[in-house]
Parts: structure tokens; C-alpha cells; sequence
């Protein structure tokens, strides 16, 4: 039995997105499979993953993007709304004492909240790039392969000559 082809929008030709096809013994499903798709349905579904944020570009890399490693446009030193760290309602302080500045811009992109002087381990590296394989295949109905064996007769006629 053949698995549908369902085509539309939808990487991997699934009929919505998240779609896993039934388990066969050719292919293994263990937990940590279903942890990554976990991971990657909740953090890697947003425009950061994508690469554009309000129509505009990311000017760093999608290994810093995804992981909330920099500024998605590249500013420096950039805050705009989030908490003042300090009180200043206490008597007796000056009103601009730890006072974080406001720097809006018209972009639209949050400012980033993270350590942007922070480098990552090569192991975290391997990590995202084994997730960006398996992102690439989220909806795959034929894990993989095709639904027939076309592709393999092809292969061994170029292999006969």
C-alpha cells in the first residue's frame, strides 16, 4: 500500500503540519525523535527560525537566531519597553539612577534579551544542525525515500552502464 500524496503547502507533503505517518519496522521512532519534534515545534516555529521578522532580513546567523544568541538586526547596546531593573520610587535617589535608556526604532523587532557576548559550545552547534535536518523533514510522509521504488531503479540503471 502506497502512502497519499497529499502535496500542498506543507514541507513533506503531509496534510497538516506536525504529521507523522504510521510507524513501520523500517522506521524507528523512539522518544528522542519525538522530543526534538517537540522542541522544534515550540521554539523553532517562530520568525526567527524563518529569517524575516516584520519584512525585515536577519543580519546574524540562523544558529545565533534560533537560539536567542544575538540581536536579530545586528544593533548594539538597543533596548526598547521590557523592566527597569532598578526601583525608583525610593526616597531620597535621583529619578535617572540606573535609569535604562529607551531606544525604539520603527522596525518592529523585539530587542533581544539574552547574553550577546556569549559563545556557544561546538557541541550546541552539532545539536542545532542535527534539529535543522530533522526541521527540514517535519511533515515527511515516506521518511526519507518516495512512495514507490522509482527512485532506486533509476539509481541502479545509472550503476549498470
Amino acid at each position: 500500500m502506497s502512502t497519499p500524496n497529499y502535496g500542498g503547502p506543507n514541507l513533506g507533503g503531509g496534510p497538516f503540519n506536525g504529521y507523522v505517518p504510521k510507524q513501520t519496522i523500517s522506521s524507528k521512532k523512539d522518544s528522542e525523535y519525538s522530543c526534538v519534534r517537540k522542541i522544534l515545534r515550540n521554539s523553532w516555529n517562530g520568525q526567527y527560525a524563518t529569517g524575516t521578522y516584520n519584512d525585515k532580513s536577519r543580519v546574524i546567523t540562523p544558529f545565533r537566531a534560533v537560539n536567542n544568541l544575538g540581536d536579530f538586526l545586528g544593533r548594539v547596546n538597543y533596548s526598547c519597553g521590557g523592566p527597569n531593573p532598578t526601583n525608583q520610587d525610593k526616597p531620597g535617589r535621583g529619578s535617572s539612577i540606573g535609569a535604562v535608556p529607551q531606544q525604539c526604532d520603527s522596525t518592529g523587532v523585539p530587542a533581544s534579551s539574552c547574553n550577546v557576548k556569549f559563545v556557544a559550545d561546538s557541541s550546541d552547534y552539532t545539536t542545532f544542525r542535527k534539529r535543522q535536518a530533522i526541521n527540514r523533514t517535519y511533515n515527511d510522509l515516506g521518511y526519507g525515500g518516495d512512495n514507490s521504488n522509482g527512485s532506486y531503479v533509476s539509481l541502479m540503471a545509472v550503476r549498470r552502464r
